[in-house]
């Protein structure tokens, strides 16, 4: 765990129980959670950004860098509230102190560039529930790009799609890694955000489309965690 010194033992310890949280979390408020786009390059560091319309995000996104094989990485803002959270990769990114902020954004770079890491950045900066739209991405998503130029930029689009059964389904489309020949680094983020955004429009559309796996399957996605079904399915 970063910065506090745990005894490796203690760390990984937190890290199976951490793990098993979201895991349970996940499968006892999602009906299922699916999953479709490419593989990642194994031995590439990652940087995935997405919209953050939902509490569920930082979950969802982690159980997909997991599914990878990808060591995790995240900024966490309530990280003091949540330190075992620092298991599984979560840094901490207090709004208040911009030198720890700093310090996180240096160990972040020094981890991407020595190792296949998988960074989940949120970079509009805010989590809001205006799921129509996308907030302007702030610098970091540029700002990161630049110092790790072999990292891999991944958009993924997150949704939460209520249904008929008792519980929602969520769908995380991986989309084409992102390029851009701008040099003006507004003209690069607009790009990026747009990235995102018409594969979230897209995803939208297949999610409303479809009702069971095998329709699912023909859009392209695959169950990347079974939740749990209706009462009365169960009964």
């Amino acid at each position: 765990m970063e910065g506090t010194g745990l005894p490796g033992a203690l760390v990984k310890l937190q890290a199976r129980f951490v793990d098993w949280l979201i895991g349970r979390s996940l499968r006892k408020h999602f009906r299922a959670v699916y999953v479709r786009g490419a593989l990642p390059e194994p031995d590439r560091p990652l940087i995935l950004f997405a919209n953050h319309h939902y509490w569920w995000d930082g979950y969802l996104g982690y159980w997909l860098i997991r599914a990878w094989g990808h060591r995790a990485l995240a900024w966490m803002e309530a990280y003091r509230r949540f330190p075992p959270f620092g298991a599984l990769g979560a840094l901490p990114f207090p709004p208040d102190n911009p030198q720890v902020r700093a310090r996180t954004v240096r160990r972040t770079v020094q981890i991407l560039r020595t190792e296949p890491a998988a960074l989940l950045l949120f970079p509009e900066g805010v989590l809001h529930g205006d799921t129509e739209r996308l907030f302007p991405f702030q610098r970091s998503l540029h700002w990161l790009a630049c110092r790790v130029p072999q990292a891999t930029l991944l958009p993924l689009a997150i949704y939460i799609e209520p249904s008929y059964h008792q519980y929602p389904r969520a769908f995380l489309s991986v989309g084409a890694p992102f390029q851009s020949a701008s040099t003006d680094e507004a003209a690069w983020l607009a790009e990026a955000a747009g990235a995102v955004e018409t594969l979230l429009r897209q995803t939208r559309a297949d999610a409303r489309a479809a009702l069971t796996d095998d329709e699912h399957a023909a859009q392209g996605f695959q169950v990347l965690l079974r939740g749990t079904r209706s009462i009365h399915e169960r009964f």
